[in-house]
This record gives structure tokens, sequence and C-alpha cells, in this order.
């Protein structure tokens, strides 16, 4: 069966994050790993034969404790979605070292649907710029991660907006939010973002890339467009204004979320996102 990874630090953060995983398990019949890691201190004296350093002992043993009752404080949320949906397990692990190696290990031993993590400061665009955690995940996964920030849980999904340069790669990232999208029924807008200064996608471009998302056969997609200087805010605007749940960027070395990491403005202007975000790798297989 399908898993949902809820990386948690046990924050009061995080739990947002592994409550949103719930909510998700239930349309995509998936359960869930709550999945807590911790970096690996200079050792001290050896312990039964292995070395392990004081703290670690204390971790694993707290740790554990932590997260079977977070697990407790979980279960009856599974309880509570509709009876169609899928009830979801829960699993707890732990694991030691840098967080995107650990998930890219569990990956490869489980079938792994999607990452589900919390932004632990700041809004959402800046943790995923500046936060050394979600970087890491984000480039040692082949799975969706999705970032929830501190003031805005995702608590449904009723319209989705995807920014894209109508690049190719991104074309798989629009089938597998219809796949999603025939899930949860949500409406799915495209929206065709230009950067300040960079030549943009021309009109046969587009006609490319809208005739391959025809052929998804999902019955509500719409296409919008927006430019200009200060294109973050104008995009966390779009968003509010068009009652976005959701949004989703697609990621590798050529893709717009790359180009936005490369900016020299683009933490001052992402900073401010306070949206639940997405973020598809560009050559995700969709089944």
């Amino acid at each position: 069966m399908k898993k949902i990874i809820a990386l948690t630090d046990l924050s009061d953060q995080s739990r947002l994050a592994a409550e949103a995983a719930i909510m998700l398990s239930g349309k995509l019949r998936a359960n869930l790993i709550l999945f807590n890691t911790f970096i690996s201190q200079p050792v001290l004296p050896e312990y039964g034969g292995s070395p392990w350093s004081v703290e670690e002992l204390i971790w694993a043993d707290e740790g554990k404790e932590k997260l079977n009752f977070l697990k407790e404080q979980l279960e009856p949320l599974v309880e509570s979605l509709p009876a169609g949906d899928h009830h979801a397990s829960i699993d707890c692990r732990q694991g030691m070292g840098d967080l995107g190696s650990q998930v890219k290990d569990l990956i490869s031993k489980e079938s792994v649907e999607m990452i589900v993590m919390g932004a632990r400061t700041g809004s959402t665009w800046d943790h995923i710029l500046m936060g050394s955690d979600t970087l890491s995940v984000i480039n040692h996964t082949n799975r969706p991660v999705l970032v929830i920030p501190e003031k805005h849980p995702l608590k449904q999904i009723k319209k989705v907006t995807i920014a894209t340069d109508l690049d190719s790669p991104d074309i798989n990232a629009v089938h597998y939010l219809t796949r999603l999208g025939r899930l949860f029924n949500f409406k799915i807008e495209i929206v065709n973002v230009k950067l300040w200064g960079k030549e943009g996608a021309d009109e046969g471009q587009r006609i490319v890339f809208e005739k391959h998302v025809a052929k998804f056969n999902y019955p509500d997609i719409t296409y919008q467009h927006i430019t200009g200087k200060d294109l973050a805010n104008r995009l966390n605007q779009f968003c509010e204004q068009h009652g976005a749940d959701l949004l989703v960027l697609v990621h590798d070395k050529h893709s717009l979320l790359s180009r936005l990491f490369n900016s020299t403005q683009a933490k001052s202007l992402l900073e401010k996102q306070e949206f639940p975000v997405m973020i598809i790798p560009a050559g995700i297989e969709v089944q």
C-alpha cells in the first residue's frame, strides 16, 4: 500500500503537517509514516558495545515516547474521516543523520506517494529558500513534497494553482495533479509565469503545452498569465484573489523554481508567501 511520510520535529508546527497528511491519506488510500530524525553528535562513551553519545540516547528514548504520543493524538482524526475514505494506519519511525538522505533511504524501501512537512519558522517561501532541511528533502526525493506554513494549515483542496513557464517537464506535474484532482475533485488553474527580463513562452510553445494537457481529459482546467518585476507578490495576490488552497511548483535544475532559487531578489520577493506549497519533481512518474 502507498505511504505518506509526515516529517516531524515533534513541534506544534509539524503537527499541522501530520494533520494535513491524514486528510490526504483518506482519498489517496495511503498509510502514514511519522518520521523524526536526529543529527548525530560527537561520540562520548561507548554504550552496549557501540559508540553512542549521551544526547543520542536521550533523544532516542524521548523521541520514541513523543512520537507515540503524537500518534495517539492523531488517531481520532483518522477515525473522523468520512466513511468512504481510507482509515490510515500510523507507523512511528526514527532516523539519524541528514534529513534528505534519511528520506531518500526510506523512499527506496517503501512505496511513497508524497512527503509532508511543516515550515518551522517564517513563511513557507522563506523556509523553502533558506531552510536546509526542506532543500535537502526536495533535492533527495523523486516524490512530491508538501510544505505547510504555520498560519495556513491545509484542511481542504478545492482549487490548485500551478505556476509554470510552460516548459515541457511541467506537463508531468500537471498530469500528476489531474490524477489527484480526480480523487479530491478540485479545480486546476495553470498560471503561465514570465520572469522579469527573461524570454517567456511563445505562442507555439503555449499551444503545444495546452494540447498535451488536453490529452489528460480533466474537466476543470483554466489558464491565466502573469508577469512583471514583483512577480512573487503578484503570484501571492493571484492565489489569494482566486481562492487557491494550494500552490504548486515544479523542481529540476532548469525549472522556474530553480531560477527563483538562483535569483538575488528571491528571498525578499518570496518571504510573504503563506499558502501551502507542493514541490513536484519534473521527472515524476504518474501511475
